[in-house]
């Protein structure tokens, strides 16, 4: 193998895929990338993977000699970090990888590539094109709620269902749910017409939807590399899998094949209470009450009428904090509502607008937080459940 590449242009496309080779692995062939270069595309793909998720990038190189190597990932980044900006050139030399630039020269060990994971090759079918700006976003509205308790395997990743004329992304870990609901769509047809057998179609109130249930590095992933001049992501579903192509970048992911929970069920019918605030100087005062809140549930407390708002915290070891509050808009009745105020500012996080919308029942019921006003085509809901006394 003999490859000529620009520092810049490679180091761009590995800066994230170190990301995908795992700290820990029982298996050692892991912590390496696959290299394989092309004389006759002239191009260098590289490959990593933890089993579960598999990244493939092709890079226009100049190769003289093609070859295939595997070699250690984060010393190959370090390396190429640390190298000149200049054309770096790649050689194998018996059971060594020659890495120069200008007067800098490296060599590291190469392991024996035959031992790494097959390379699947991209499907051909139940493929669908998403504007990859609207799938990035609905990650990253969704992403934060994800469960992290490993004994709730289907709470591990976000749930991506798909019906006839919208599709719905959503997280939950229990406590929280964020859902974006992005509507006037057609991507189902696509998938059913010919294949509904390898799909796991389901039927929800007479509604046809394929559910997927995407790990969450996997979708990290995608947010990583997402870039605002690749406009297009395509997305190929299997029973098992899913796969995205998305510029010079193969993912290959399995999915958590379980049957994600009825989280709706959790969505209050009826909540009196409607409160309106700007969502910044809403953040701020949590942030300042926040300061002395109980590390074991980072409790703090709304208490507000159409009058008086008042964010406050209690805190046996540390003391007390509280927050008066004089520009808002409430209708209802007297409240009050203890939560984990972590988690209400990540939800405030992903509010898109100036001031955020909170609806609010008795101390037991969870609040319903929106947008103030409706994104063309979209509706983002969140629930917070409360903190009990």
């Amino acid at each position: 193998m003999r490859v000529a590449i620009e520092r810049k242009e490679l180091l761009a496309r590995i800066q994230h895929l170190v990301s995908i080779v795992p700290t820990k692995s029982t298996s050692p062939i892991l912590n390496n990338y696959l290299i394989e270069a092309s004389e006759e595309k002239n191009t260098l793909r590289i490959c990593a993977t933890d089993l579960q998720l598999m990244v493939v990038v092709e890079i226009p190189a100049a190769v003289s000699e093609s070859g295939t190597i595997a070699i250690s990932a984060h010393h190959f980044n370090e390396i190429t970090n640390c190298m000149p900006d200049a054309v770096i050139n790649l050689w194998q030399h018996d059971e060594l990888l020659m890495i120069q630039s200008g007067k800098v020269d490296f060599n590291l060990l190469i392991a024996d590539h035959t031992l790494f994971p097959v390379i699947p090759d991209p499907q051909n079918k139940n493929v669908i094109t998403i504007s990859a700006e609207l799938f990035n976003r609905m990650i990253a509205k969704t992403y934060f709620a994800v469960s992290s308790d490993p004994n709730r395997t289907a709470l591990n990743g976000v749930c991506w269902k798909i019906f006839p004329d919208y599709h719905i992304m959503v997280a939950t870990d229990g406590r929280k749910v964020a859902e974006i609901k992005v509507l006037h769509t057609s991507l189902l047809p696509a998938l059913v017409n010919d294949e509904e057998t390898e799909l796991n179609i389901f039927m929800e109130q007479e509604q046809k939807y394929v559910e997927r249930i995407i790990p969450v590095k996997t979708l990290m992933f995608l947010q990583k590399i997402y870039n605002e001049d690749v406009k297009e992501l395509k997305i190929g579903l299997e029973r098992n899998r899913i796969e995205f192509i998305y510029g010079e970048y193969f993912i290959s992911s399995q999915v958590l094949e379980h049957k994600y929970p009825d989280y709706q069920k959790a969505f209050p019918v009826e909540l009196p209470n409607k409160f309106v605030i700007d969502k910044n100087n809403l953040i701020t005062a949590i942030k300042r009450v926040a300061l002395v809140a109980p590390d074991d549930n980072m409790r703090i407390h709304f208490d507000l009428d159409s009058s008086h708002f008042e964010v406050n915290t209690s805190n046996r070891d540390t003391g007390e904090a509280k927050e008066d509050i004089d520009e808002y808009n409430y209708s209802g009745n007297s409240t009050g509502i203890s939560f984990n105020f972590k988690y209400m500012l990540s939800i405030l996080e992903a509010i898109d607008t100036e001031k955020v919308v909170i609806n609010l029942g008795t101390s037991k019921d969870p609040m319903m937080i929106y947008n103030e006003t409706p994104v063309p085509d979209q509706e983002l809901t969140f629930l917070l459940m409360p903190l009990r006394s």
